[in-house]
């Protein structure tokens, strides 16, 4: 029997795809991943954890400092602002993740 065959369960059609919320997005199983994996949520967990409030400040700094900064001065108002933004756009990502990762772990139980 070939490796192949093996892999789709004896039958020497395709290989099995794996699950996507997206149609196309899934990949072909390599047969070396196990079925039931899961993401490492306790890490995902405890770095959205450690980068939403370091991000919230550094777009509140940011912010402030951008709103007292002069036209003239280095770095300028826009670079500030654009800074901020991101900062700002990072604490949301690190928000959203930790509902998702929540979400994920009320679904498990």
């Amino acid at each position: 029997m070939s490796h192949r065959a093996v892999l789709s369960g004896g039958h020497g059609g395709p290989a099995p795809h794996a699950r996507s919320h997206f149609p196309g997005l899934g990949r072909p199983r390599t047969g070396t991943e196990p079925l039931t994996a899961y993401s490492a949520l306790g890490a995902r967990l405890v770095l959205s954890s450690i980068a939403l409030p370091l991000f919230a400040a550094g777009a509140a700094l940011l912010a402030l400092w951008a709103a007292s900064a002069r036209s003239s001065g280095s770095p300028s108002t826009a670079v500030l602002v654009v800074l901020a933004a991101v900062c700002a756009v990072f604490t949301a990502v690190a928000a959203i993740d930790i509902a998702v990762i929540r979400r994920r772990r009320a679904e498990r139980r």
